[in-house]
């Protein structure tokens, strides 16, 4: 069983800096030995992340330096959804499922749409979402939420960027560095063109998917 922590971003605006200071303590923990609940609670959990994440790892350097990374992709982690208390299967909400899911259930409600601008802009959630079939309306923003972040942090920001109290450096598994990559900018991308209704098929076309 993972030794569960109660999170609470205290200020949306610095969720990064925050969750840096949080997990980074347990960075030498076996891979998923931590569970974050960061949505709800340890009684009634929405989501948590599962830290650390299966892409971390110590660095083999064959120089260190004062001001050396000794770390790869420090803050990987994965998103763990909760139903009633009880842990999803994370394979229902690959990026795949949410993609069809809003295809085929959320792309004419303009409220849920508004609500995904203001996620993808602020990573925040502030109104009640409609109630809508296929996945819960609710859950399958705050999955978006921690997904994107997770993505934030494998491709887009570096240590500096999140004020890391430790250095870290983004890279493949090859140990070649990972380039900054669109991340949550080519997911919401998709969104716009099933909105405008493409379909899941053209859009995989146009937008390579993970």
């Amino acid at each position: 069983m993972p030794k569960i922590v109660e999170l609470k971003i205290k200020d949306p605006k610095k969720i990064y800096q925050e969750l840096a200071v949080a997990l980074s303590p347990y960075r030498e923990k076996p891979t998923s030995s931590i569970l974050f609940i960061v949505e709800g609670t340890k009684k009634n959990p929405i989501i948590g992340i599962r830290y650390p994440g299966r892409k971390l790892r110590k660095r083999n350097l064959k120089m260190v330096r004062t001001n050396s990374a000794l770390w790869a992709n420090l803050y990987d982690f994965e998103v763990i959804p909760y139903r009633n208390g009880k842990q999803l299967n994370t394979q229902e909400f690959t990026y795949e499922k949410l993609l069809r899911d809003f295809q085929e259930h959320k792309r004419s409600s303009k409220k849920f749409w508004s609500m995904l601008e203001e996620l993808y802009k602020n990573n925040t959630i502030t109104k009640k979402p409609p109630k809508l079939a296929g996945i819960d309306s609710q859950l399958y923003l705050l999955v978006l939420k921690w997904m994107w972040i997770q993505e934030d942090f494998n491709y887009r920001y570096s240590w500096k960027d999140v004020n890391s109290p430790i250095r870290y450096v983004l890279e493949t598994r090859t140990g070649s560095r990972t380039a900054r990559g669109a991340g949550r900018a080519k997911f919401f991308a998709a969104l716009i063109l099933l909105k405008h209704h493409f379909t899941f098929e053209q859009v995989k076309k146009i937008i390579p998917l993970y």
